[in-house]
């Protein structure tokens, strides 16, 4: 069972969006469509290392420089 788990892509699909959404704090949205694709695509390059998603989903600029604006919104 634990192989078919493994070998899964259902499974692996919902591994990087529980990386994405503990990460990130907040749920994917469909404009995450292509950040979650590139994610998994890293994975599956370094044969499933769990540093190859987060470095895809956390190197971006947009998350390395957020607004100000875009912080004063979350904290309302």
């Amino acid at each position: 069972m634990l192989r078919r788990l493994a070998e899964s892509e259902r499974v692996r699909q919902v591994f990087i969006r529980h990386v994405f959404r503990y990460f990130l704090g907040r749920n994917e949205t469909p404009g995450d469509a292509v950040s979650l694709q590139e994610a998994e695509k890293a994975y599956l390059d370094k044969g499933g290392s769990f540093k190859a998603p987060l470095v895809s989903l956390l190197s971006p600029k947009y998350f390395l420089f957020r607004s100000a604006k875009a912080s004063a919104i979350k904290a309302k």
